[in-house]
C-alpha cells in the first residue's frame, strides 16, 4: 500500500504545506499510524479515500500550528491584511458571508465537490477517485454549483463594481 500511494499521497500534501520534508514527515505519519492503529480501524470508505483524508487533515494541523508557512496571498484572504481600512474590512467581511452563505445552501454532494475543486485545489479525477464518482458526475455536480452560485451572488456584482469605482476615485 505505501509503495502504491506515497508518491501521489506526498504531492497531494505538498500542496498545502509547500515544503518537501514536511511533506513526506507527513505522508510517513499517516502510514506509520495506519499500521500501528491498524487492528482497530474500520475504514468504511475506500482506503484510497482515507488516506487522502487522512493527508489532507495531518497537512491542515501541521499548517495551524505552523504560522510562518502563511504567505501574503494567505493572510490576505483571511482578512488579516494591514491596509485594510475599518470599511474595507467590514464590506470584505459580509462579502465573505454571503459567498459561504451560498455556499452552504448547495446541495451536500455539490457542496463537497465544489469545497474540494475550489479550497482542496484537487483535480476532478482525484474528486472522482476520493468520493467514489465517475468524472463526468464531478463536472455535472461543479457546473451545478457555479450556476447556483452565479444566481445566488448575482445581487453583489453591482456593489463590487461600485467598490471598484469607489476605491479607484
Amino acid at each position: 500500500m505505501f509503495r502504491k500511494y506515497y508518491s501521489t499521497l506526498y504531492q497531494f500534501t505538498g500542496r498545502f504545506v509547500k515544503d518537501g520534508h514536511v511533506a513526506e514527515n507527513i505522508v510517513q505519519e499517516v502510514f506509520v499510524k495506519l499500521w500501528t492503529n491498524r487492528s482497530e480501524l474500520n475504514i468504511s470508505t475506500n482506503v484510497k479515500a482515507y488516506l487522502y483524508t487522512a493527508v489532507k487533515n495531518h497537512s491542515l494541523n501541521y499548517l495551524k500550528q505552523d504560522k510562518r508557512n502563511i504567505s501574503i496571498d494567505d493572510a490576505y484572504s483571511f482578512g488579516e491584511f494591514t491596509d485594510y481600512t475599518p470599511e474595507d474590512k467590514i464590506v470584505n467581511d459580509e462579502l465573505n458571508c454571503a459567498v459561504h452563505k451560498a455556499i452552504n445552501a448547495l446541495p451536500p454532494q455539490c457542496r463537497k465537490i465544489y469545497i474540494m475543486k475550489k479550497y482542496d485545489d484537487l483535480s476532478y479525477i482525484e474528486i472522482g477517485e476520493m468520493l467514489g464518482i465517475s468524472i463526468n458526475t464531478v463536472k455535472t455536480q461543479m457546473k451545478r454549483a457555479m450556476k447556483s452560485l452565479t444566481e445566488q451572488l448575482l445581487h453583489l456584482k453591482s456593489i463590487i463594481l461600485l467598490l471598484i469605482f469607489w476605491k479607484g476615485l
